[in-house]
């Protein structure tokens, strides 16, 4: 999961922090555009780039991907409270 935008990456190829989850692939999120290692590297930084992005129409990093039926408030609503 992206801890910026709430989006599930299951079946995307690299976890945003790899296998063991301590090791940050730098890839970005098709969503929110996030570069994981860099932009989420601490919550500060994670609810930062979160508001930045919302602030900015919440568009989608690539488009390409985006589900048909996306839904802004319940991709948020996934996010873990730590995150919020």
């Amino acid at each position: 999961m992206c801890l910026v935008c709430g989006l599930n990456l299951q079946g995307f190829d690299d976890p945003p922090w790899g296998e063991s989850g301590v090791d940050p692939s730098y890839n970005f999120c098709p969503c929110c555009g996030v570069e994981f290692g860099y932009g989420d590297a601490s919550f500060e930084a994670v609810r930062g780039w979160r508001s930045r992005w919302t602030a900015a129409g919440s568009e989608w990093f690539d488009p390409s991907v985006c589900p048909e039926e996306w839904e802004l408030g319940q991709q948020l609503e996934a996010l873990p409270d730590r995150a919020r």
